[in-house]
């Protein structure tokens, strides 16, 4: 059975754990951080709608897995929300990375990297040629390539991402 973003946006309920179990029940199959970051806390997003609204999520599986920066210069952005990223990237760029969380600061200093995995879709699932397209994280995407420009941290440094691929 098709899962659409629609269907599962018409069982959005503001409770989680009650909005997981009514996707899951459509037939959705995701991880817990990849639920909340895409279908529960963008689920009023027009943007987003419009772009994943021929994705059949019940064919999608997901994988976390490792991008390089130089891997992560390649992602696609959506037209709608290629100013987050460049404008996380300006400000990273010239200022250095900052985050008014001190969790967020605290690992970016150990780390060097970010502490949520952004999501990306591979081309095929968009019926795209591009190999993949973020489709939450803009600001962390931007705040990342930003470091890259400013060389403080490796082109070759591998980063966390949630991957989404036709199954």
């Amino acid at each position: 059975m098709r899962v659409s973003w629609n269907s599962l946006q018409r069982a959005y309920v503001a409770d989680p754990s009650e909005h997981l179990i009514g996707a899951e029940a459509l037939g959705l199959h995701c991880p817990q951080d990849v639920f909340e970051q895409l279908f529960q806390e963008q689920h009023d997003s027009k943007p987003l709608a419009s772009l994943l609204r021929f994705v059949d999520w019940a064919d999608v599986r997901w994988e976390e897995g490792d991008l390089s920066g130089v891997a992560l210069r390649q992602v696609g952005v959506p037209r709608e929300f290629e100013h987050a990223v460049d404008e996380a990237r300006a400000r990273t760029a010239q200022n250095g990375f900052f985050d008014e969380r001190s969790e967020v600061m605290a690992h970016w200093e150990e780390e060097r990297t970010w502490i949520r995995s952004p999501i990306v879709l591979a081309g095929e699932v968009l019926q795209s040629a591009l190999s993949y397209e973020l489709i939450v994280g803009f600001t962390r995407l931007g705040n990342l390539l930003g470091a890259l420009d400013r060389r403080d941290i490796p082109e070759a440094a591998l980063h966390r991402v949630w991957i989404g691929r036709a199954s």
